[in-house]
């Protein structure tokens, strides 16, 4: 299955060799899990992040990182963000 992936800021650093403007396409098994997509790019799971998976934020920790993803899901990792 095809997932979109967009990458910001720092976590651009994950992206695959070749991506353009913080966004690629993975190609991942059915059935895979978020947590099977951070390892696929190598990034540590529990790094903190913002998640946003088709346009729906989700906390950080095991709920989502047992959520099966599906063909052409977008999927957005931010840093945290501050603000006062």
């Amino acid at each position: 299955m095809e997932i979109n992936l967009k990458l910001f800021m720092k976590f651009k650093r994950y992206l695959p060799e070749g991506s353009d403007d913080g966004k690629a396409k993975l190609i991942l098994d059915d059935g895979s899990t978020f947590l099977d997509l951070l390892h696929t790019i190598g990034m540590p799971a529990q790094e903190d992040k913002i998640i946003v998976i088709n346009g729906i934020s989700h906390k950080q920790g095991e709920t989502v990182n047992q959520l099966v993803l599906n063909h052409h899901d977008t999927v957005a990792i931010f840093p945290p963000i501050a603000g006062g």
